[in-house]
């Protein structure tokens, strides 16, 4: 199974590609280029690198979010484009979980945090098994910064890109992952991906949009205004 794998979540945003479940290629994308004059470029290039051509593509997994709304409408849009010329099937993958599939620290409960603007988190919660299996036990939320700090439990771990400049104020007690290991990847998003899909599950190409779980500033704007 020929797959692409990409998440523009966040300003590092990167592609990978696979044979079946093995990793043959992973890039990060330009952060000084804007990710739409920066992706078909690389897209290109990387396909080129591993002897395929686009059309070969047989499954893109794509991150959905949450993250940056601009990004994510950037990504899916991109996945669902090359899943139309090649005929791939598509699959969604939330970003946190993509985040929380990158810890390489045997936790058991894992929060998952990415900075949702507005002093409040993205969040969710996973219970990790031995193998380093995670399950979501709390599906995502926005939270505010000071409520997440103030329910974390010594003996937790937490992670994600939301800790930057703020992992200092994590209670004692409670593991902080990995600073390598906070930030969502085209190859995490692949993992989860190819196993979702190995499951039986994939998404419908029609419907398959972001999820931005939560209306931007400017609608909320137009809301209040009405």
């Amino acid at each position: 199974m020929k797959t692409l794998a990409l998440d523009t979540s966040t300003r590092q945003s990167s592609l990978a590609l696979f044979q079946g479940s093995e990793l043959l290629l992973a890039q990060w994308l330009d952060p000084n280029m804007p990710t739409t004059q920066a992706i078909t470029p690389l897209l290109r290039d990387m396909v080129a690198e591993v002897g395929w051509k686009p059309t070969d593509l047989q499954l893109v997994i794509v991150s959905q979010g949450p993250g940056s709304f601009t990004g994510l409408r950037i990504g899916v849009m991109t996945a669902k484009t090359i899943a139309y010329v090649a005929g791939a099937t598509t699959v969604g993958v939330n970003s946190l979980r993509a985040i929380a599939a990158r810890c390489n620290e045997q936790v058991s409960r894992l929060h998952v945090v990415m900075d949702a603007q507005r002093n409040q988190f993205f969040h969710a919660i996973y219970e990790c098994n031995d193998q380093g299996k995670c399950l979501e036990v709390l599906e995502t939320e926005i939270i505010d910064k000071e409520a997440l700090m103030k329910s974390l439990v010594a003996g937790e771990s937490i992670t994600g890109p939301g800790l930057r400049n703020k992992h200092q104020l994590v209670p004692e007690g409670v593991r902080v992952v990995d600073e390598n290991y906070w930030a969502p990847t085209g190859e995490a998003v692949g993992r989860v991906g190819i196993s979702d899909f190995l499951a039986g599950r994939s998404d419908d190409f029609w419907s398959l949009n972001p999820k931005y779980y939560r209306k931007s500033a400017a609608e909320e704007k137009l809301e209040a205004e009405a």
